[in-house]
């Protein structure tokens, strides 16, 4: 199996869990691209990705460009990769850039494409409600998320599963599953899959303002928002007028309906909330500028005796 030369493109947590993968294989990691470092806080020192953190402490060269220009594309060129390996980058790349490396650029995105293509797959699938999903592996090519899919692995979704433990999930499958890629490729036994865009759906960025719960809405679909939009935006509400985020929940049944919002019952540590089909169960919540408590902690410290969600 021959080692492979590496430039790793990618931004966030997940994935730098790939590249910490790559950097413990046999292949050789040469340069990383990540986004731009960014001043936050108080004191407005900059923020660096963990891409670049993990990049910096094993010694491995670093671009930080605002977007993919010539200067870049001729970077690339006097590097002379094998591969490109895409991971939540970010960033477009340029068909100059694509075209450099010798098996070209190949990205791990988080669906099981043609379904949930663009920015937000994970959670746009656990609020669809979805049973499956899993990791993709493709060609890059200059559309999004449109190119042949080399392998796939496929995750399953469970109701109590959050963006949060989705995340872990493809971060852990997706980074095996690269590594068993790579080895195909230099052993030549890869096959490239075209997708159907007949089947293509389109997983559009977040937005805060979806955030809001609409109490009218049925318990599984509030709940699938809920654990979707954990651990951003998290789904909000209002309770006497004071905002309410809610990190946690669970749906049930009920053979009779109240109004929706009303709070049905608050014990046994858990808030038991009308909706407009069933019953929202709360479990985590947090009151504004306040630190995330368990649904008992928050009966506790609050008179919800007669109130509702508005």
């Amino acid at each position: 199996m021959k080692k492979l030369k590496i430039v790793f493109a990618g931004t966030p947590e997940f994935a730098e869990t790939h590249l910490s993968a790559l950097i413990n294989s046999k292949h050789d990691v040469v340069t990383v691209f990540t986004q731009p470092s960014k001043r936050s806080g108080r004191g407005l020192k900059f923020k660096h990705s963990p891409v670049r953190d993990t990049a910096q402490k094993n010694n491995i060269n670093i671009r930080q460009p605002e977007k993919i220009t010539i200067k870049e594309t001729d970077a690339l060129e006097e590097i002379k990769p094998d591969i490109v390996i895409v991971v939540a980058y970010g960033l477009m790349l340029t068909k100059e850039f694509i075209s450099i490396p010798k098996f070209g650029c190949i990205n791990v995105h988080p669906s099981l494409l043609p379904r949930w293509r663009g920015a937000a797959p994970i959670q746009r699938s656990i609020e669809a409600g979805d049973k499956l999903s899993g990791v993709s592996i493709m060609q890059i090519n200059e559309e999004l998320d449109k190119g042949d899919v080399i392998y796939q692995e496929p995750i399953p979704i469970t109701d109590n599963d959050s963006s949060v433990s989705m995340h872990k999930k493809f971060a852990s499958v997706g980074s095996q599953a690269l590594l068993v890629t790579l080895d195909s490729l230099t052993d030549d036994k890869i096959m490239l899959h075209p997708q159907d865009n007949n089947l293509a759906t389109y997983a559009k960025k977040i937005n805060k303002l979806e955030a809001k719960i609409d109490w009218d809405y049925s318990a599984e679909t509030i709940h699938r928002k809920i654990m979707a939009f954990n651990s951003w935006p998290i789904a909000e509400t209002t309770l006497s007028g004071e905002r309410i985020r809610i990190h946690e929940s669970e749906f049930k049944k009920l053979d009779i309906n109240g109004i929706p919002g009303n709070i049905k019952s608050f014990k046994d540590k858990i808030i038991e909330v009308f909706t407009g089909d069933g019953c929202l169960i709360i479990k985590r919540l947090q009151k504004e500028n306040s630190k995330i408590i368990n649904a008992g902690d928050f009966i506790n410290s609050a008179d919800l005796q007669g109130k509702k969600f508005e």
